[in-house]
């Protein structure tokens, strides 16, 4: 089983839902109703030795636990306000330092901590809870929406995580510094996931596991396919020179990566484009959505052998 197979095992053994729940799991955030008001709703773990190696210190380590969070209400169109915060460590002067980074990302990313917990741990092990709350007037914006027909475009670059991942591994950390920093703090598209949301983009996911496999998850439930041309994909030149020095296709890397925390979105051309001018962010048209429910890679018009990206539960060799 891989990890979208766990989740629809769980998803499947789930008691009914209360009505106070109006998008149960299977998006980047739940939506619930509390108070009258709708608020979302996720966590994301990271652990030591599979999510980050000895390279990252305890304060990033703690920035990204919170970033990443955010990242998912942004891909709902929302905006964060409160997270809970849990870690551990082998010894209590690491997961002090591990909050500190999470709360000064708590600062820089506007969330209030509520509180949460410690313990010690074998590895140093944190994560974090978050709540978001929504426009008024306006409604999340879910995986499904999409339509034959509409485009697929991305927020910003891809690729530049990926690349500071293997500077990270390399030990090459000092040539790649901004890339370097592109992986271990991440930065969450929460006005360009708003504007998608104010401008009428049917349909979105933050990239986390990577192109390849995130552009799967909004497809499957969408109930539709997509084209999308690897040479439109918005990769940096440092990105591209340092792959390239790894041994590395970019093009390859930035749709297989992971870790890129922008917006895959799903639109009509006249949607993007009014997101496109409220939004700082660059948007890219990547491919387009189509009937079929394949997922395509092409470059150059040729499709390219099927690619894939991070999967929590990979098969053993």
């Amino acid at each position: 089983m891989n990890e979208f197979d766990v989740i629809r095992r769980i998803s499947g053994i789930l008691p009914d839902q209360p009505p106070e729940v109006l998008v149960p799991v299977g998006d980047d955030c739940a939506v619930v109703r509390l108070g009258g008001e709708p608020w979302l709703a996720a966590s994301d773990m990271l652990i030591s030795g599979y999510h980050f190696g000895a390279w990252a210190t305890p304060e990033e380590v703690g920035y990204k636990a919170v970033a990443v969070n955010v990242s998912d209400v942004a891909a709902m169109g929302g905006t964060p306000r409160f997270v809970l915060l849990s870690g551990g460590a082998p010894d209590p002067e690491t997961t002090l330092r591990c909050m500190e980074g999470a709360l000064e990302a708590c600062r820089e990313l506007g969330v209030y901590p509520l509180g949460g917990d410690t313990t010690r741990a074998d590895a140093l092990t944190v994560d974090a809870s978050i709540l978001g709350g929504l426009t008024p007037g306006m409604q999340p914006v879910l995986r499904s929406g999409a339509r034959p027909g509409d485009l697929l475009a991305v927020t910003g670059e891809l690729g530049a995580s990926a690349a500071g991942f293997l500077a990270l591994e390399a030990g090459r950390r000092g040539e790649a510094e901004r890339l370097v920093r592109r992986h271990l703090r991440p930065e969450p598209r929460v006005e360009a996931g708003r504007a998608a949301a104010a401008a009428g983009v049917r349909a979105m996911i933050d990239l986390s596991d990577g192109l390849a496999s995130d552009v799967r998850h909004l497809c499957e439930s969408s109930g539709v396919g997509c084209r999308i041309e690897l040479d439109r994909l918005p990769v940096a030149e440092d990105t591209r020179f340092f792959a390239g020095s790894e041994g590395r296709e970019p093009e390859v890397l930035a749709a297989t990566g992971g870790e890129d925390y922008e917006l895959l979105l799903a639109a009509p051309e006249g949607v993007l484009r009014q997101m496109t001018g409220a939004c700082e962010v660059p948007v890219s048209v990547v491919g387009e959505i189509t009937a079929h429910r394949e997922v395509e890679f092409l470059r150059g018009g040729e499709v390219r052998s099927p690619l894939s990206g991070w999967d929590h539960f990979p098969a053993e060799e």
